[in-house]
């Protein structure tokens, strides 16, 4: 009955209000499943602000935060079908869509957040962003998700304590390759489920970005954090290429230029509330630990020696370690 009853909720949000042109205004979904605090979701009401402004309110974006809609992978079904326009999801699931976006979730590629940034704001963002147009979405800009850390229930100091340890990954044969390398024992999981996965003890663990961990409260049940920063997976938005195609011209550069606009403006706000959340979090209980990053590198490697036999992946790679900024 539960379950009914939440279906009955989405379609009520999908046709209530939304997609009804008949007044001449383009409205627009946009998806996603972080909270109304989070700096993603600030950026893109920043995104949604300006689209209406630019376009005199001729397009209009309504966001339904919190899961509202779904997990990331209902979303994405959905965005599929065309029941949502447009989406916010990570990078690490896309590569099921397109394997450009599995090299922005492979292991210790870049040097650190800031050569991240400056690639995903370049030809090479760019072209990843391109690669599922024909796939049914497009990619309109990346936002910044941080570096990836495990957090866990019992201290992680070393690379060996790992061992043995189920850890929640995204959907991402990366990350699920990586983990096993690590030692961990991988157990793909939609981020909803992941506290109830870590207190019941499904779980012995997760690897996510800081303010994540500390929107969804996952020190709660997992308060040991470790900077391993093994990953900076970047966040996505992405658009049903039939709801792009329905836009004018004029109105797609706005868009655009605006989806860029907003990845600016959440960059900044990104690391101002990352630079908070440390202390916070130590007030909260969680213990915090450095450790040899070389130990990591070293385990991981052999994934290297996987994907550089696909010519597409070695490609980018190249491009990317080549990347000056």
């Amino acid at each position: 009955m539960k379950k009914v009853f939440g279906i009955l909720t989405i379609l009520m949000l999908l046709f209530t209000g939304c997609g009804n042109n008949s007044d001449s205004v383009k409205k627009l979904k946009l998806a996603h499943a972080l909270t109304e605090g989070h700096p993603v979701h600030l950026a893109m009401v920043e995104f949604a602000k300006e689209v209406k402004d630019k376009t005199d309110g001729k397009v209009e974006i309504l966001i339904f935060p919190n899961g509202q809609l779904g997990g990331e992978r209902e979303i994405t079904e959905l965005m599929q079908a065309g029941a949502i326009d447009m989406i916010k999801t990570n990078a690490g699931p896309m590569e099921s869509f397109a394997k450009e976006y599995s090299v922005l979730s492979l292991p210790y590629l870049f040097k650190d957040i800031h050569q991240n940034l400056a690639v995903l704001k370049s030809d090479i963002g760019e072209d990843i962003l391109n690669a599922t147009i024909d796939r049914g979405f497009i990619g309109l800009t990346f936002y910044n998700s941080g570096t990836r850390n495990m957090y866990t229930k019992k201290p992680v100091k070393s690379v060996t304590d790992l061992n043995g340890m189920k850890i929640r990954v995204q959907t991402s044969k990366t990350m699920v390759k990586m983990t096993e390398l690590l030692g961990g024992s991988p157990s793909p999981l939609s981020f909803g489920e992941i506290y109830t996965a870590l207190q019941q003890g499904v779980v012995d663990g997760a690897e996510n970005n800081l303010i994540s961990y500390a929107e969804s409260k996952h020190y709660e049940v997992a308060p040991y954090f470790t900077f391993d920063a093994h990953s900076i997976s970047p966040d996505v938005m992405i658009m049903n290429t039939k709801a792009w195609n329905k836009l004018s011209e004029d109105e797609q550069k706005i868009i655009k230029q605006a989806a860029l606009n907003s990845f600016d403006y959440q960059n900044k706000i990104w690391f101002e509330t990352e630079d908070k959340l440390v202390d916070s979090l130590k007030a909260q209980g969680v213990q915090f630990f450095e450790v040899d990053q070389n130990e990591f590198v070293e385990k991981v490697q052999p994934l290297y020696n996987d994907v550089m036999k696909d010519p597409l992946i070695k490609t980018y790679v190249e491009r990317i370690k080549e990347f000056k900024y």
